[in-house]
């Protein structure tokens, strides 16, 4: 067989690459400057050099090739960036530095339409177009939106793309009616969505736009969308995260109207059974909204149950944190129908402290016999009776004592008064 001319311009291209392996980029400089410099040596006058090709348009492009690798090895970050664990749904930004510094004063939006999709691959180029999403007025992101939304998949697994994906979802500068057009867009196609989600890049870009509070409004388009993938993404690695974060971006929905939700008849069910399961996404955002609205729920004919409920799990910090926001208002809370419930777990279920906050609140105030007579009021009396200790219990015991002739003269302040009578002998 004969030898190949390592002068050849056909036997440059082939070196770089074989039918077995892919292309071989060129690492040494001098490498690329010495075959640069054979290929230029050739003489074009003599198409035979060419062994019958009867242009020079090989030698053209091999030149071409050899300049576009130099440039390559030279722009190219060498450093490979680290990839952050699934759990946290993470993206390792783009390579940063002068060596990536894009001369990006020097485009306009007018200049650059047409090419955003290609510029949104680039490490650098994808910089100028994240800036550009910020800087841009309502009908120059127009223009750019339209262009880029017919590639949003292929972005979305992009490692460059994929920041101009989640910068058009985390700009105040893009409308939720285009953020919502992109929904609809990437979740239009199911298989299509099956494999973003399960891609290694592609699952985590899908976790953090869930993340986004302006794509919440649309959680019930997008769980819509993965109940169709649901099995299949529960058993793919990357995709069992996806779902979760579905649960969470839920959830959050249900902690943001947890009020709404609570004071209503089968909302205030369905409410309690995700306060049961404490471990799932969201579960503390929830809380602490109830908390946050401890007082209109305790006063209503079903939130008043989502409060007990949630007393009643024991979770010591919770009440307590119940008992703070709800303190200087416990003696209106007493003798309300509903709320008067929830005072009553609170003493039986929370720390010595709290229900102690609870009941020197009431007892030092001077409406306390007005609670002591009330028909709601004195059940909580009562149960302050039966789970003080020590002093406040006596304390208690004696103001109750010390005012029989009135109490003994209504229904209910009897029944408080026979308590702190039956307690003072026991303990006495």
């Amino acid at each position: 067989m004969a030898q190949t001319n390592e002068y050849h311009p056909i036997s440059f291209m082939q070196m770089g690459s074989s039918s077995s392996s892919s292309p071989r980029f060129l690492q040494d400089s001098s490498q690329v400057e010495t075959l640069a410099s054979r290929m230029g040596s050739l003489n074009l006058s003599n198409l035979n050099t060419f062994h019958g090709y009867q242009t020079n348009q090989y030698h053209e492009a091999s030149l071409q090739r050899v300049r576009n690798i130099e440039s390559a090895n030279a722009t190219v970050p060498t450093r490979r960036h680290h990839r952050l664990p699934h759990a946290t749904g993470g993206i390792s930004g783009p390579p940063s530095g002068e060596e990536l510094a894009w001369p990006h004063s020097h485009y306009t939006l007018e200049t650059l339409r047409g090419g955003w999709f290609s510029m949104a691959k680039d490490p650098r180029g994808s910089r100028v177009v994240q800036q550009k999403i910020d800087e841009g007025t309502p009908h120059e992101n127009f223009q750019m939106v339209k262009e880029l939304e017919y590639h949003l998949h292929e972005l979305i697994k992009h490692p460059y793309g994929s920041f101009v994906i989640l910068k058009l979802f985390q700009s105040r500068n893009i409308s939720v009616i285009q953020k919502n057009t992109f929904i609809s867009l990437i979740t239009a196609d199911q298989p299509k969505l099956r494999d973003l989600c399960i891609h290694d890049l592609g699952g985590r870009v899908i976790q953090q736009i869930l993340e986004v509070e302006d794509v919440l409004i649309a959680i019930d388009r997008i769980t819509h969308a993965m109940s169709g993938v649901t099995v299949a993404l529960m058993k793919n690695y990357n995709g069992g995260y996806v779902i979760l974060q579905c649960l969470k971006a839920i959830l959050d929905v249900v902690a943001q109207n947890c009020r709404d939700i609570a004071v209503n008849k089968n909302g205030c069910c369905n409410i309690q059974k995700i306060i049961h399961h404490d471990d799932v996404p969201a579960f503390y955002a929830l809380i602490e909204n109830l908390i946050s609205n401890a007082e209109d729920l305790a006063k209503d004919q079903y939130g008043n149950y989502v409060l007990q409920f949630l007393v009643k799990k024991k979770m010591l910090e919770v009440n307590a944190m119940l008992v703070s926001e709800l303190r200087y208002k416990f003696v209106g809370l007493s003798i309300d129908k509903y709320a008067s419930n929830v005072v009553e777990d609170l003493l039986h279920y929370s720390r010595t402290e709290s229900a102690a906050l609870i009941v020197e609140e009431i007892m030092e105030s001077p409406n306390f016999l007005q609670v002591v007579q009330h028909q709601y009021g004195n059940y909580v009396v009562q149960r302050a009776l039966q789970y003080t200790k020590g002093f406040l219990h006596e304390s208690l015991c004696a103001i109750i004592l010390s005012n029989h002739e009135r109490l003994s003269s209504c229904l209910h302040g009897k029944m408080v008064l026979h308590v702190a009578q039956k307690s003072r002998r026991v303990r006495g």
